[in-house]
């Protein structure tokens, strides 16, 4: 990890539960999260193939290289940007 500045943007408070674990949070509310980053840039690209009978799909998706600060409190962690 590197040190990162910037001004923060607006943040996305995550029910903790009194957990400190950032995966597990995420994990816990991976629907806010992933939705939080589609409004921060996220891209979606899906192709899907069928060739002989056969199907072949990829979805990628691709976010822009951003820092987060974390801020973690009783009950939820702040999630926030900086840019």
């Amino acid at each position: 990890m590197h040190q990162c500045s910037g001004e923060l943007q607006k943040p996305i408070f995550l029910e903790s539960d009194g957990g400190k674990d950032l995966t597990t949070i995420i994990k816990n509310n991976h629907t806010e999260f992933l939705q939080y980053l589609h409004k921060l840039g996220m891209n979606v690209s899906h192709q899907e193939k069928n060739t002989n009978y056969k199907n072949s799909s990829t979805t990628i998706l691709t976010l822009k290289t951003t820092c987060f600060k974390v801020d973690f409190n009783d009950n939820f962690a702040k999630i926030a940007p900086l840019k």
